[in-house]
């Protein structure tokens, strides 16, 4: 699959950058550590409009009209998009939020927090939320699954757990991770992420490979793994049409699987070896963009799934 890649520019100040397209993909909105979110006219902008968040920014999302973030003050804040205006504190945590996510539809957010909480917050009505507890560490990812069921978290407490929403339980954990006590001591953020549509895979990133939970039974039904990448994957994005699976490691490698055949259909080295840290698809599957921890941002096209 020949990529053509963009050149890496910077896109915030050294450390956590993050990275999503909007719905239509003609914008992308990073964050990063210097506490502002960008607002991207396409990989070609040099210009961004830029919003001051908090003095960090560490997780953004972005669904129709909101955008949404976590940010050094211990709270959830939402903003109109695309122009950026304060729309509002979604939730608040008695320490940092860690990450961030919409569900499907855009209804209701997402958020896990280094006090071991993971909150569902309805963006119509900030007063309607949903706590899950038993993570015993701080939380590095949570991703809702298609439905709307489900919620997967992975916690510094070396744990994947699956969650009832409704119910606020956990229907299975594994013992995945490596353990630490902080985010920033982290081998790997663990960005897992659900298979678009049924929702019928649940990738989880586990050291150098991609394990995929199989819903329902909760069976570990496949691996993707490449032998030319031996560093641990940080995050994960499925393509929009649910047949590709794209990871970025912390040694700079970027990945791509067929899922069906778990081929290894990409193979990309970030120019300079930074830790990729922010991954994303664009709405048409044709094109990838990815941050990295030293605040570049960039993006390679994939013309042979431009069907996807």
């Amino acid at each position: 699959m020949p990529c053509e890649r963009k050149p890496m520019r910077y896109g915030h100040s050294e450390g956590h950058t993050e990275i999503c397209f909007d719905d239509s993909g003609k914008f992308f909105v990073t964050c990063g550590a210097d506490g502002d979110v960008r607002i991207w006219d396409g990989l070609d902008d040099d210009d961004p409009k830029f919003i001051t968040v908090g003095e960090k920014v560490y997780s953004l999302a972005l669904k129709k009209d909101k955008l949404v973030t976590a940010s050094s003050n211990n709270t959830v804040q939402i903003h109109t998009f695309p122009d950026g205006d304060p729309d509002g504190i979604l939730t608040r945590f008695t320490t940092n939020a860690t990450h961030v996510t919409f569900n499907h539809s855009g209804s209701r957010v997402a958020a896990g927090s280094s006090d071991f909480m993971v909150k569902v917050v309805e963006v119509s009505d900030s007063s309607q939320q949903k706590t899950l507890r038993g993570h015993e560490a701080p939380v590095l990812s949570v991703a809702f699954d298609p439905k709307d069921d489900l919620l997967a978290s992975a916690s510094c407490d070396g744990s994947v757990v699956v969650w009832n929403i409704e119910e606020q339980t956990q229907v299975i954990s594994w013992p995945l991770l490596q353990k630490t006590n902080d985010v920033s001591n982290a081998k790997s953020l663990c960005r897992l992420a659900w298979q678009p549509g049924a929702g019928k895979f649940l990738a989880v990133p586990v050291e150098s490979k991609v394990h995929l939970y199989e819903r329902g039974s909760w069976n570990h039904v496949s691996t993707l793994s490449d032998d030319l990448l031996t560093q641990l994957i940080n995050v994960v994005s499925w393509s929009p049409c649910g047949q590709f699976l794209a990871a970025g490691s912390v040694g700079g490698s970027l990945n791509v699987w067929d899922v069906n055949s778990k081929l290894c259909v990409e193979r990309q080295k970030h120019e300079k070896g930074f830790t990729v840290c922010g991954l994303a698809w664009h709405p048409s599957g044709s094109q990838i963009a990815y941050t990295d921890t030293e605040a570049h941002e960039s993006g390679c096209w994939l013309p042979t799934i431009r069907s996807c």
